[in-house]
């Protein structure tokens, strides 16, 4: 085979191509162990205040009544046929530490990742979910340390502060339930095993398989007079065809078991056409 050929097969398919597959593997353990990831300080009852800290922070917590009628919903999204409708408003969520942060919602900037349970309204079938006063749930957003213009300071230089939770900067303020986040961390173990398994295969082709080629164009470049290895000009059919079998199959089975075994389901809402 070609040297060129070999250059396209050894640096493009084996190695762009493959390690885009990891590179992609690795972004999405990351993504779904940040959606899983409870703060230390939101996770043990024995958590002193000072532990708490600014910044992105995925958190668990009970919905205080304080805000809101013990019956009435501090969050509900309902999905209509024709419309997607949001109501939210400020709750308190208290900590297992007994820490309360206070958070506050914005319409437009909140996503609630939790199930939808099939209702009707006038006859119009809807999915609906809720979040009340007294319901555990997941918050991922932005922790802030701000001043409380409900609580009395000790004057200027020392005004009561409380913790906000808001949306991100870059993002939206997202509510999940325990089923959602036992999920995201298990679509983490599932990325991790498929990167590291990506991540071997790589390796093993290139010292491997390709390890005498890259000799040879390391001495055509005059990189690597020491290396002892004949140049090759170019791969053999044999290597190129089981490197571009190896590669479509590894691609192609990652991305079809991570389509099979997502536990997320597609639902599209579509206005009607008009008669």
């Amino acid at each position: 085979m070609g040297f060129v050929a070999s250059l396209l097969i050894v640096y493009g398919v084996a190695g762009v191509a493959l390690g885009a597959a990891v590179a992609i593997a690795i972004a999405r353990c990351l993504h779904h162990q940040r959606r899983s990831q409870v703060a230390a300080y939101a996770r043990s009852p024995a958590a002193p205040p000072e532990a708490m800290r600014e910044g992105f922070a995925l958190l668990r917590g009970e919905v205080g009544a304080e805000d809101a009628a013990p019956g009435d919903a501090v969050i509900a999204v309902e999905i209509a046929p024709d419309a997607w409708r949001t109501r939210a408003r400020a709750f308190s969520l208290r900590l297992p530490s007994g820490a309360a942060v206070r958070v506050e919602p914005v319409r437009g900037r909140l996503n609630l990742d939790t199930t939808f349970v099939p209702a009707s309204r006038d006859g119009v079938p809807v999915y609906v979910s809720e979040v009340r006063p007294g319901d555990t749930i997941y918050i991922a957003g932005s922790v802030r340390r701000e001043i409380d213009p409900s609580a009395a300071g000790k004057g200027y230089r020392d005004a009561a502060k409380a913790w906000v939770l808001r949306a991100p900067t870059y993002g939206n303020l997202s509510v999940s339930s325990e089923t959602v986040i036992a999920h995201h961390a298990r679509r983490a173990r599932f990325h991790r095993a498929w990167a590291l398994a990506l991540g071997a295969s790589l390796a093993a082709l290139h010292l491997g398989l390709f390890r005498a080629f890259h000799a040879s164009v390391l001495r055509d470049l005059g990189l690597a007079g020491g290396i002892g290895v004949d140049p090759a000009g170019g791969i053999g059919v044999g290597p190129a065809a089981l490197a571009l079998f190896f590669v479509g199959a590894a691609a192609l089975a990652y991305r079809t078991l991570a389509e099979l075994t997502s536990p997320w389901t597609e639902l599209r809402v579509e206005r009607p056409k008009a008669a």
